[in-house]
């Protein structure tokens, strides 16, 4: 497999401006308490013009895609670079909490999920956040459990990952005395040790044969 181009510097400065626009309008989010902070307002607050924020984001609700772009890289990174001996669910666990411990807000990133999840806009473009990950953690999974030759079945374990790291978010931003960061840390590692047990025990069964 080829590796992808590296970005050049102007490919690089546009990604900059954009997670610095992305992390204005996220503040904003969470200081407001809601997401109708306009787009002039934003610009106001990055010092650009609104036909600059437009080139890189078409619609407003675009303007946290850099965020999840930041979170897919880190959480592919940590399941690249993590050990082949290291227990797999609790590196999936760590992985897709991995930006937050670095973060160190975890109230404010509460507060940011929450209008994520609660805001139909938004929710969707969440949601879009996980496929992109589906890749790295089959890769991630196959060099741990056999995860057979079917197409369909190699790559169904990596969306219940996905879609097990957001129920967990959820419960979190739902659930009024969840508690700390550390209920999420607790939630992930639980449902990736359920599905990896599973996993194993379906793929140690002997194949039946069609009729």
């Amino acid at each position: 497999m080829s590796k992808p181009s590296r970005p050049t510097l102007t490919e690089r400065r546009a990604e900059e401006l954009r997670l610095t626009i992305a992390n204005t309008a996220r503040d904003m989010f969470v200081a407001d308490g809601d997401t109708s902070a306009t787009v002039e307002r934003i610009c106001e607050t990055v010092g650009i013009a609104p036909r600059t924020f437009h080139r890189h984001f078409p619609v407003k609700e675009d303007v946290i895609g850099p965020l999840f772009r930041r979170s897919q890289a880190l959480i592919i990174d940590f399941l690249q670079h993590a050990p082949a001996d290291a227990d797999a669910a609790e590196t999936l666990a760590r992985a897709f909490t991995t930006e937050v411990h670095k973060r160190k807000t975890p109230e404010s990133d509460r507060k940011f999920m929450t209008l994520m999840i609660n805001t139909p806009q938004y929710r969707l473009r969440w949601l879009e956040w996980g496929e992109q990950l589906c890749g790295p953690i089959t890769e991630f999974l196959s060099a741990r459990v056999d995860l057979g030759d079917d197409p369909f079945l190699r790559k169904l374990p990596a969306e219940l990952i996905v879609h097990t790291s957001r129920q967990a978010y959820i419960q979190w931003v739902d659930t009024e005395d969840c508690g700390d960061f550390s209920e999420v840390e607790a939630l992930q590692l639980r449902g990736m040790k359920m599905l990896l047990d599973g996993l194993r025990a379906v793929m140690a069964q002997p194949a039946v044969s069609a009729p």
